[in-house]
């Protein structure tokens, strides 16, 4: 009988010792794990970091920087319309006519040149108030008329009876 209880107290020995090397265990594999982890962040911090990047291929990094700077700034560039255009040229041509009145307007035909001026002033607002309704119209200007009132019709009945 003090067999059994001798063999009893082994096999409790054996379990308790068998949990406290599981424990032991646990720990070793903990400090391990955490050891990874702290390896595996400092080279994502590594290979994150612009810095390591510019100081390895400056080169290709001020490319880089140079062709994302010509694409942002390809996108906020705005386009003119033809029409646009158009006004613009006939804006500079307006000013480049009353730069020429204005060095004349010294002299005694100032009301001769203001007369001109308002002229131009007028011409420019008539212009400007075609495009605008060309423009609001969807391009379509005025048709030519092909009724028996229009020039066309008469134009070629002229060449009939000739």
């Amino acid at each position: 009988m003090a067999e059994r209880e001798q063999l009893g107290n082994t096999k409790d020995a054996d379990i308790e010792r068998s949990t406290e090397d599981i424990r032991q265990d646990i720990d070793r594999e903990k400090e391990n794990i955490t050891q990874t982890v702290e390896q595996i962040g400092e080279r994502i911090e590594e290979k994150l970091d612009w810095r390591e990047y510019v100081k390895d291929s400056p080169y290709w990094t001020i490319g880089a920087a140079a062709g994302l700077g010509f694409l942002a700034s390809r996108m906020f560039i705005t386009r003119t319309t033809p029409m646009e255009r158009i006004a613009a040229s006939i804006a500079e041509e307006v000013r480049g006519s009353l730069v020429g009145l204005r060095a004349g307007a010294a002299g005694p035909g100032l009301i001769k040149v203001a007369l001109q001026v308002i002229a131009t002033k007028a011409a420019a607002s008539l212009i400007k108030k075609a495009i605008s309704t060309t423009v609001a119209s969807g391009g379509a200007g005025p048709r030519p008329q092909t009724g028996q009132d229009s020039t066309i019709i008469q134009k070629l009945d002229a060449s009939k009876n000739n």
